[in-house]
């Protein structure tokens, strides 16, 4: 039983660590992301608006980036989200695809940047939804049960040689006569 376990242990956790090296990668990536500048472009500067009024329109931002010809935004269809800023008056246009975001100025609707988001980029990876919908859906919980596994298992081989000395003590314990370790002074 004890073979069994460390061997199932050993296996998994060879396969767990790749997994596990990309998860802690991504992760820190994406723990960090805010404050690693090439993971999420920064926002650029744009003009400030007094009032809602002067904020162009959804639409206004949407073409302002499809103009820009990039083959990842092309249609709306290739839109993944709009996103608008307040506090900067930016609106972030982001792709489905390819990982691009351009930033269009709240007020004026002209393009500021065009950038690569890294941090979608790490995202799917440390999904794993870059590799497949397949791998996203059971992947992840293969990954989960994975080491659900080694927890079980290595608890297993760290509590089974105490439990082993343990009954091998009581058994000797038992084994010997209690009246043979008496000493007599005859």
């Amino acid at each position: 039983m004890f073979r069994i376990l460390r061997q199932s242990h050993k296996w998994v956790g060879v396969i767990a660590s790749l997994l596990l090296v990309v998860l802690a990668t991504t992760g820190f990536l994406l723990a960090t992301k805010g404050k690693i500048e090439w993971m999420r472009p920064p926002e650029a500067k744009a003009e400030k608006v007094e009032s809602p009024a002067e904020i162009v329109s959804v639409q206004v931002a949407v073409e302002a980036a499809l103009a820009k010809g990039i083959p990842e935004l092309r249609t709306m269809k290739d839109v993944d989200r709009v996103d608008y800023r307040p506090k900067s008056n930016i609106f972030k246009i982001i792709s489905k695809e390819g990982y691009q975001e351009v930033q269009v100025d709240g007020k004026t609707g002209k393009v500021l940047t065009v950038s690569f988001r890294n941090d979608q980029l790490a995202e799917d990876i440390h999904d794993f939804s870059i590799f497949s919908d397949l791998m996203h859906e059971f992947g992840l919980p293969i990954t989960a049960l994975g080491l659900l596994t080694l927890a079980i298992s290595g608890i297993g081989m760290f509590f089974t040689p105490i439990l082993r000395k343990r009954k091998f003590l009581k058994e000797k314990a038992s084994a010997v006569d209690p009246k043979s370790n008496r000493r007599d002074a005859e």
